[in-house]
């Protein structure tokens, strides 16, 4: 069996592998869920409630972007965190509202902030993880911008319910360690480096390959996404860019396999809400769905990463839809977008490791 061969079997099992493992080895955390339940489903409720349902959509879904914050050990910690979340949040809301409805150059403002924000998160490793939080909430609410009516109110709902759900995950938290609930997330211990001594590193990193490598991989699959959209408008292809930013990450191990496990998450996510979104739902029904799919999100995440990735899918979709009727063909055509976005950063990140040096430990940067 040759050496490529064997790889590419190896690749396979690992992808079908994991997605069929299932990991219930930690206890039941009732506090991460009741964070994401309270976070997204209390919005959309005062939405129903007040004939808006719309209103509540757009601030659950800055809600969803902070929900699943990881629980600090302490109250300080836990903040750290969440607000760093929260900042991703809403600049990108601010920067979505900013480069929508300018035609081709709105694709060319997302090519271009997501590329920056890529090199920026080179900086430390909080920069890298907010950097490609920003890129994935930049995605997606450019798509909801663009079709909004009001891009200043669109802002506003969505920092909103970031800042709602950033209260609750910090009430429960404390809450959650004062009676020792739940699972502790210890964060990544913060570099001592001063901020000189980190610009210039991050200056040093930004004259070698590897400095750049993250962000060409995202830009030139962004790029490809976006006038694949506007080369075949008869389709709903502009899913293929928010699967991009979804799929694409800045650290090199396990990518590929990765990768194809979300894509068969996402996948099975598309085609999970054929069911649920087939015909109108109900206020009541609406708030359930939503509120039920936010809580089991930290539950399966910790179990499955294919069935976690599968069920904040449809969150993603009822959210960006306005929680109306999804259309089989556009859910056919998200999930071919879904396949193609797959395919494009695997060919990208290959690519990248053809051309660029291996990076060592110490320059790598998890995303």
């Amino acid at each position: 069996m040759s050496p490529a061969f064997s790889r590419a079997v190896h690749g396979t099992r690992a992808v079908f592998g994991g997605a069929l493992e299932w990991d219930g080895a930690e206890a039941l955390d009732p506090s991460a869920m009741a964070v994401t339940a309270l976070g997204m489903g209390v919005p959309i409720l005062i939405g129903v409630f007040a004939a808006h349902p719309r209103v509540g959509l757009a601030a659950s879904l800055g809600a969803m972007w902070v929900g699943n914050a990881p629980r600090g050990a302490s109250l300080g910690e836990h903040w750290r965190t969440v607000r760093d979340i929260v900042l991703a949040a809403i600049g990108a809301a601010i920067a979505a509202a900013l480069i929508a409805r300018h035609g081709w150059r709105s694709d060319v403002g997302l090519v271009l902030i997501a590329g920056i924000a890529a090199l920026l998160g080179g900086f430390s490793r909080p920069a890298a993880a907010a950097s490609q939080r920003f890129v994935v909430f930049a995605t997606i609410g450019l798509g909801i911008a663009t079709q909004a009516s009001d891009r200043l109110l669109l802002t506003i709902l969505i920092a909103e319910g970031a800042i709602w759900a950033a209260s609750c995950a910090l009430a429960v938290g404390a809450a959650a360690r004062r009676w020792g609930l739940g699972r502790i997330t210890p964060a990544e211990p913060r570099s001592s480096a001063s901020f000189a001594q980190l610009f210039r590193r991050w200056r040093g990193l930004l004259a070698t390959a590897t400095g750049w490598i993250y962000s060409l991989r995202l830009t030139a699959c962004l790029t490809c996404a976006v006038v694949l959209r506007e080369a075949m408008p008869q389709h709903h292809y502009s899913w293929t860019a928010v699967a991009v930013a979804l799929l694409t990450q800045r650290q090199s191990d396990g990518l590929v396999v990765k990768v194809l496990q979300r894509a068969l998450g996402v996948a099975a996510g598309v085609i999970a809400t054929e069911t649920i979104a087939s015909r109108p739902l109900p206020g009541w029904a609406l708030v359930t769905v939503i509120a039920t799919l936010a809580a089991a999100s930290p539950w399966l995440r910790k179990r499955s990463y294919v069935a976690y990735t599968a069920a904040t899918t449809p969150l993603i979709l009822l959210l960006t839809s306005g929680g109306g009727t999804i259309a089989q063909g556009l859910l056919i055509d998200r999930l071919i977008a879904t396949l193609i976005a797959a395919g494009l950063v695997i060919v990208a990140f290959l690519v990248a490791q053809r051309f660029t040096p291996r990076p060592s430990p110490d320059n790598r940067r998890s995303g």
